[in-house]
């Protein structure tokens, strides 16, 4: 995986070095850049050259379908909104499924060189190049003295779960705007209590279930269900604090609206 990170390096962090972040906005009210469909097109490049028969979904491109029990799940730049301000919150996502398994996952953050990675044995964070071990730290915190993370509300806007945001502010001892993969990211460091996100694709979350297998960190659904790949998401540390956010959330889920 740190290949196919490299490749969509070499044309993401340049551009936002160099302030070629133009975005556009996509008919699902998403963003996207050119250099995003750039990268994805490298990333797909690399997998033809090297696991020709494996499977890929991207956000940017239609899904490859290969022969192999082996699909790679890809995001070439988690965070466009941050990417296009110039704001370096902003990473690249790849999963990796065996059958529909997802066992190996990466982010990597290059603005501000730090990542994740791991399989459903190990997983470690990166920082400046240095490896840390991720271990879920469940504790007794509930909601009112929690920090909870979320990337916006225009993201509850879409889902038509305006509600679930209000309650879970008005609950929450902090809320913050840190979003994306870097507030994930933040999440399986330790620096923040709960994150919460009410509208996802795979390629923007796979990449944490096999780094929360290997450390104990719980991803479920807003029904409190463990799985991979959510359509809203609610990831801790575990603990009273997860089934608190649940029960809040339950009633907005997206197969109750």
């Amino acid at each position: 995986m740190s290949d196919l990170l490299r490749v969509a390096r070499t044309h993401t962090l340049p551009s936002f070095l160099s302030g070629q972040t133009a975005a556009t906005t996509k008919p699902d009210g998403t963003l996207v850049t050119e250099v995003d469909r750039q990268a994805e097109v490298a990333m797909r490049k690399w997998l033809g050259e090297h696991f020709a028969q494996d499977s890929v979904v991207g956000e940017e491109g239609p899904a490859m379908h290969g022969i192999s029990n082996w699909t790679w799940v890809l995001d070439p730049i988690d965070g466009t909104a941050s990417f296009g301000h110039q704001v370096p919150l902003w990473g690249t996502l790849v999963a990796l499924r065996y059958d529909d398994n997802s066992v190996a996952g990466a982010c990597e953050l290059p603005a501000l060189d730090l990542g994740a990675k791991g399989t459903i044995q190990n997983a470690h964070l990166l920082i400046q190049g240095h490896e840390q071990e991720i271990l879920a730290h469940p504790s007794q915190c509930r909601l009112q003295d929690a920090t909870l993370a979320t990337t916006g509300w225009d993201y509850f806007r879409m889902a038509g779960a305006e509600e679930a945001y209000v309650n879970l502010a008005h609950k929450a001892g902090r809320t913050k705007g840190w979003g994306d993969c870097y507030g994930l990211w933040l999440l399986l460091a330790g620096r923040v209590d709960v994150v919460v996100e009410p509208l996802l694709h795979p390629w923007d979350i796979e990449w944490v279930w096999p780094l929360a297998q290997a450390s104990g960190i719980k991803l479920t659904d807003w029904h409190g269900r463990d799985c991979a790949a959510p359509r809203q998401c609610i990831v801790s540390h575990g603990g009273p604090l997860h089934d608190e956010v649940a029960d809040i959330l339950q009633p907005h889920a997206l197969d109750n609206l």
